[in-house]
């Protein structure tokens, strides 16, 4: 669920359902994502967010190496059910939990899309250890994110039985998680242990898990509420357990533990508190219910060492731990240097010079493909083939010629388009390192080479396009084994905070992959049809005959039509897998290039497609309509987007410059 499909459809959808019933979909989804077979959903959930964080983000958490500061708190999967699906997200730690001696299911989970917050019934549902531990066994194999178990210690019971039970928790779940979170459950009557008995807890707890290997890594967890009671903190910082305190933003109301909502100054004077109790041997990790990369960059600054997001991810968007990572890459002291890449070795090395060639030929063979339709639109071996002259054509049927150069232009309009985009993705992108640009026309173009078999389907082998195809594919050759430059992100495609232009972006980003997804289905049924029919019924009422009178009248003319079809149908498979992959992967704020590039290279090519179909006298309604719709489409996701992609960063939320390093 990326955000501009999430923030458009699904949160209308799971907002009309009680919170628990809610969250149950949305983990079930991606639990069932994650278990398809062969990898196929964790591709999927690449291809969608792409939202791996950038590698100068790693560092390690009290000795958890980990791939950045964002972590997934218990909230959203407490279960621990699509934790292969949350591997993909870019996460650097998970935490599930909690988990309880005594088992609780359900309870109360109320939320308030107003306030932002997310309201837990007292007692804390819970699963057993043996329970989480199966889960973990048969769900978790292979992921590469470090997992954090929560463990609930019920605060009626007694220190040094509550010490045993946690310390075979651990022994149980140490083999499959890389630390763990120890709570005390609020009780309202005595609301928590007293010193000597926290300080008998650590010590007792330090004695029965002193022997693991390796070390037990523990946090504990306090509340924003419990700052009056931070001097406890002081008897437990002496153990050598604890690897750091777990900060978080929840509060004790009438109906139960409150996340979220909570005052940003209060959070942050606590983290710097707390960060100069600490010291710098021990780890920090904030839950404070953030929403939006401005305040997890504030925290950070503050001296917070991670930050879990749990009901940020439910109001803001799945696509927050994203936006997160980008802005802190942006701020961190030594990210990668942003700009073309300069550094030692020939031009001839890089990819970008191959991938903009590739565009050069592909406009060139346009340009020729516009000629040819405005004047022959059959070559001479194309004559040869068919056994009779562009006269004997023209009054076979005095619509067939302009039928040819109608399907010729478009395909010239759908190579211009191609064209263009593969130019503005090389000189923009992946000459300044956006490895994405890469992928995306690297894609587009395998497909499209592939697509040069389809036409053998009627035996018409076509000497110029093969030659073309033999050339071009030498470029598209060079460009996948090229150098593409490290980088990151400017400060402008940041998104500090969620805005107006943001939100609408959204939904132009999701009226653009659905643009996108039209272009692939148009390509399919296209390319289907001139391997198959060749002919659709309104082609017939324009033509006024039909494919087997054709047949017979002149059987050698069908496989001609057939080879003009089949390779615009695979043009526009290539131009709509381009157009996805930059719409899912390159939208974003600042990204200036890429909205002028979408909408010129869309221009000719709807242009093409719509203005030869008056210029031949092929207008039924019927025909036009997909045309229409998509040139259609595509403005209106232009419009949407325009003032999020074209528009200027708000310097009111730029954030300081952050200490890089581990």
């Amino acid at each position: 669920m990326p955000d501009w499909f999430y923030r458009t459809v699904s949160r209308p959808i799971l907002f009309t359902l009680p919170a628990r019933q809610a969250r149950g979909v949305a983990v079930g989804v991606m639990g069932a994502l994650s278990r398809i077979p062969c990898r196929v959903g964790a591709m999927l959930i690449d291809l969608l967010g792409h939202m791996q964080p950038p590698a100068h983000l790693a560092g390690c958490l009290s000795g958890v190496r980990v791939a950045g500061p964002v972590a997934l708190g218990s909230l959203v999967d407490p279960k621990g059910e699509a934790v292969r699906a949350w591997d993909r997200f870019g996460f650097g730690f998970l935490e599930v939990g909690p988990i309880r001696s005594e088992p609780i299911q359900g309870g109360g989970l109320l939320q308030d899309a107003n306030a932002g917050t997310v309201t837990l019934g007292l007692p804390q549902p819970g699963d057993s250890v043996e329970a989480l531990v199966n889960r973990l066994e048969s769900g978790a194999n292979g992921i590469h994110t470090p997992l954090v178990a929560r463990i609930l210690v019920e605060g009626d019971v007694a220190p040094h039985r509550a010490a045993t039970w946690v310390a075979d928790c651990v022994q149980k779940l140490q083999p499959l998680v890389a630390g763990f979170a120890i709570e005390c459950e609020p009780d309202v009557a005595r609301n928590e242990w007293h010193g000597r008995e926290w300080e008998g807890f650590w010590t007792r707890l330090q004695q029965l898990i002193s022997a693991a290997k390796p070390p037990a890594r523990v946090w504990w967890v306090r509340r924003l509420d419990q700052c009056a009671t931070f001097g406890n903190l002081q008897a437990a910082e002496g153990q050598a357990l604890l690897a750091g305190v777990l900060l978080e933003a929840r509060t004790l109301g009438p109906a139960g533990l409150v996340c979220g909502g909570v005052d940003e100054a209060s959070v942050i004077d606590a983290v710097r508190a707390l960060r100069a109790g600490l010291g710098a041997g021990r780890s920090l990790i904030v839950a404070s219910g953030l929403s939006t990369p401005g305040q997890a960059v504030r925290l950070l600054r503050a001296g917070s060492d991670a930050l879990l997001v749990d009901t940020g991810m439910v109001f803001s968007g799945p696509g927050l731990p994203k936006r997160i990572n980008e802005a802190v890459a942006t701020t961190r002291s030594n990210p990668p240097s942003i700009g073309p890449a300069s550094d030692e070795g020939s031009i001839f090395r890089f990819s970008w010079l191959w991938t903009l060639l590739l565009g050069v030929g592909m406009f060139t063979g346009s340009m020729l493909a516009i000629w040819f339709a405005l004047t022959r639109v059959v070559l001479p071996y194309d004559e040869v083939y068919c056994g009779l002259t562009r006269g004997q054509l023209a009054a076979l049927n005095r619509h067939l010629l302009p039928f040819m150069a109608h399907d010729r232009m478009i395909l010239a309009g759908t190579m211009l388009n191609i064209a263009v985009l593969y130019l503005c993705s090389s000189w923009f992108g992946i000459r300044r390192g956006r490895h994405w640009c890469r992928t995306a026309a690297a894609c587009s173009a395998g497909a499209g080479f592939l697509s040069f078999f389809l036409f053998l389907g009627f035996g018409y082998f076509d000497p110029f396009h093969a030659f073309v195809t033999t050339v071009l594919f030498q470029l598209f050759v060079q460009g996948l084994v090229g150098r593409v430059a490290p980088t990151t992100l400017p400060d402008q495609g940041v998104e500090w905070a969620e805005t107006v232009e943001w939100r609408m972006g959204q939904w132009g980003q999701l009226v653009w992959v659905v643009h996108s997804v039209g272009l692939l289905l148009a390509g399919v049924t296209i390319s289907g049809v001139g391997i198959a029919d060749v002919l659709i019924s309104t082609d017939e009422r324009y033509l006024g005959i039909s494919v087997a009178e054709l047949r017979v009248a002149a059987g050698r003319v069908l496989p001609l039509i057939a080879h003009d079809r089949a390779t615009l149908g695979g043009m526009l498979i290539a131009s709509g897998i381009i157009y996805l992959l930059a719409t899912l992967w390159g939208v974003r704020r600042g990204e200036r290039w890429l909205w002028y590039g979408l909408v010129a290279a869309s221009i000719p090519a709807y242009a093409a497609a719509i203005g030869v179909h008056y210029w031949v006298g092929y207008t039924e309604p019927l025909h036009l309509f997909p045309a229409f719709l998509g040139l259609a489409l595509m403005g209106l996701g232009a419009a949407l987007t325009w003032r999020w992609m074209c528009g200027t960063a708000h310097d009111f939320e730029k954030a300081p410059v952050l200490d890089g390093g581990d």
